[in-house]
């Protein structure tokens, strides 16, 4: 018989192959780029702030930092809170960022912020199945008050990245899938964009996929103050209806029908 302790460099030798032979675990990227525009929505200037993460899932760790800002002419951003999570048929990211407005003009002349949020290398749901994306944002009501926020919350197949560098950003990412859409005000009464929660339309998911995310904010009405908005986007497998409902459904118009010639011939008997 051959002694456990004779065989067990071969085992450690197989064990060392699999594992080269494993693929590396997902690893995720964070961006976001904020671009300043003036009132007419001529370009000014554009910064982009990439993370390394550590896959999906994974929240709050030392490569996902908060607290990171990126400076423009007229307006600050700072990172307050960045989530994820994700599990078989779902997966969801939130983001808190303050913002300052720090420009000189108000209301119709003021300038414009576009900030954009990708989070890359999704699996959940598992492609191709049918998925719809589920959004909210809730907008400080004091400190800095803009009268319209856009956001705008998609995914995109592929791991998509904006880039190492600054660059105009004069138009959004295309290829979107199930984007939703809400709208609403910062600094007033109302907490939250409408509608809420707003939902996509169905579409089948790919794999792997990003999250994009992007905020329109403009009509600023005062200045040095600083406004926080919260974001989270979902997306979920749709489960379709069991077979049986569906089948009984489908059986409603015929029954009806035979239940009106039953009535009609009684009638004629009568």
């Amino acid at each position: 018989m051959i002694r456990f302790r004779r065989i067990l460099p071969i085992v450690a030798l197989l064990v060392g192959a699999v594992s080269l032979g494993m693929p590396a675990p997902a690893q995720a990227n964070f961006q976001i780029r904020a671009t300043e525009y003036n009132s007419a929505g001529g370009f000014l200037d554009s910064k982009i702030l990439s993370i390394a993460g550590d896959g999906p899932g994974d929240s709050n760790t030392a490569t996902w930092k908060t607290s990171l800002g990126i400076a423009l002419p007229h307006f600050n951003l700072t990172i307050v809170s960045n989530s994820s999570d994700t599990g078989p048929g779902f997966s969801s990211h939130g983001i808190g960022i303050t913002v300052k407005y720090t420009g000189a003009l108000l209301g119709a002349a003021s300038n414009r912020l576009l900030i954009e949020v990708l989070v890359d290398s999704y699996v959940n749901p598992t492609a191709p199945t049918v998925s719809r994306i589920t959004s909210n944002a809730s907008p400080s009501t004091s400190g800095l008050s803009a009268s319209s926020i856009t956001m705008t919350s998609g995914v995109i197949g592929g791991n998509v990245a904006l880039g190492a560098n600054a660059t105009e950003a004069t138009t959004f990412l295309g290829g979107q899938l199930g984007m939703t859409t809400g709208t609403g005000s910062m600094g007033t009464s109302s907490s939250v964009l409408m509608p809420n929660p707003v939902n996509g339309s169905q579409f089948s998911i790919v794999n792997p996929f990003t999250f994009y995310q992007t905020f329109e904010l403009h009509g600023f009405q005062n200045t040095n103050a600083t406004g926080t908005l919260s974001a989270v986007s979902s997306i979920d497998a749709v489960t379709p209806a069991p077979a049986g409902v569906v089948l009984a459904l489908a059986g409603l118009p015929v029954l009806g029908g035979y239940g009106w010639l039953r009535r009609r011939k009684t009638l004629q008997l009568s």
